[in-house]
């Protein structure tokens, strides 16, 4: 049977927004069928990149490529894991560790507690160490002392993600008494923010986990996998995942957001705080997204929960007031980034914590990738450089 992308999965390869490809379409230009559902638009795989072989310009210093992956599939109503919808998962309440177990295509026992060389490397770092810090010093010395570090089978890749996991999440240290016993959910709460949890609370955040698990070929992806295709073990990998994620246009860009509100709840104005970004030059953080040309299902997933967590403190309506000013003025629609940054100022916790959830979540998905690179072609990822000096 032939490959089918949808619209989502189409634009994405060729490079281009919707409207184009529809454009392509009503041109004549590709094909169109439509799936069982009568709404979601099907593309031959096979006629898209033919497209995108004739039509590539590729800008000097572009660097493009396709890697086929069964793992996260998008589309225009959300996207899901192994087949798995991921709004059913977060609709079920399945724990973070289960959504991880099922990007691995395994299961396995689950470390209790933090391992005493990773203890006395958070005890020696400054108080002012940042959570992503904190996080690679933990997977820096798990590899250290790892004798079965090097093993590259799927079950070695992911018992090393689940003590990597607990031990970036036990590992931070706590901002409040809590416990050290349930869901990886539960146990991050205290350690990102003081404020008491309800059941609802920690919901939220369980769910930011699952959400953010996995999407695709991000740039941090990207480098797990070349990371991979080296034979890199599965913490150097998570490292190379680490290092990428810490630019301000990935896994720190729900900060923009939380001081965003921040400023709005100061002056008691959305117009303020947006008004000011604007005044910068600066993009309205939390809008818009290079895949979703209108909404971003996850954040209206993980949004709809967070204003049921909150439902009746009035600083949802500066998340609302907000949200909608930054959508109208961008026009693009609010993003995942959007809900993490509400998320983590209703829970008053410090400014990057969003990072710090991001790279817990998104540890998942990396490892996922890397026993699914480790099953190809080694040293794949190998492009030319064109020499441009003197």
């Amino acid at each position: 049977m032939t490959d089918r992308l949808t619209a989502v999965e189409a634009a994405a390869r060729l490079g281009v927004k919707r409207e184009t490809l529809y454009a392509y379409v009503s041109r004549g230009v590709l094909g169109r069928e439509m799936a069982i559902d009568g709404r979601t638009s099907l593309f031959d795989a096979r006629e898209i990149d033919a497209l995108r072989r004739q039509s590539r310009r590729t800008a000097r210093g572009e660097l493009t490529t396709v890697v086929a992956s069964a793992i996260t599939r998008l589309d225009e109503t959300g996207h899901s894991y192994r087949g798995t919808r991921v709004a059913d998962l977060v609709g079920a309440d399945r724990d973070f560790e289960e959504v991880a177990d099922l990007l691995w295509e395994g299961s396995g026992d689950w470390p209790v507690s933090v391992e005493s060389t990773v203890a006395a490397v958070q005890a020696a770092l400054p108080e002012t160490s940042p959570g992503l810090d904190r996080l690679r010093a933990s997977v820096a010395a798990l590899s250290a002392g790892d004798p079965l570090r090097h093993d590259l089978s799927p079950v070695g890749v992911a018992a090393a993600g689940r003590r990597s996991l607990t031990a970036m999440v036990d590992g931070l240290p706590r901002r409040r008494r809590g416990r050290d016993s349930g869901r990886l959910a539960d146990r991050l709460w205290p350690r990102i923010t003081r404020q008491p949890a309800t059941d609802e609370h920690r919901r939220c955040l369980n769910a930011a986990l699952v959400t953010l698990a996995d999407h695709g070929l991000a740039a941090s992806t990207f480098a797990v996998r070349v990371a991979a295709s080296v034979r890199a073990d599965a913490y150097s990998a998570l490292t190379a995942g680490l290092g990428a994620l810490g630019g301000q246009l990935h896994g720190a860009a729900s900060a923009g957001v939380h001081r965003m509100l921040v400023r709005a709840d100061e002056e008691a104005s959305a117009e303020v705080a947006v008004g000011e970004i604007l005044r910068r030059g600066e993009r309205i953080p939390g809008c818009g997204h290079p895949i979703y040309r209108d909404v971003d299902p996850r954040e209206e997933v993980l949004g709809r929960l967070i204003r049921d967590a909150w439902s009746g403190d009035p600083r949802v309506e500066i998340v609302d007031a907000v949200s909608t000013l930054g959508a109208e003025r961008s026009g693009r629609a609010p993003n995942i980034d959007m809900a993490i940054g509400a998320l983590t100022w209703l829970a008053d916790t410090d400014t990057e914590a969003g990072e710090v959830i991001f790279a817990v979540a998104r540890t998942a998905g990396w490892l996922a990738h890397a026993i699914e690179e480790l099953g190809e072609k080694p040293a794949r990822f190998r492009p030319e450089a064109r020499y441009v000096g003197p």
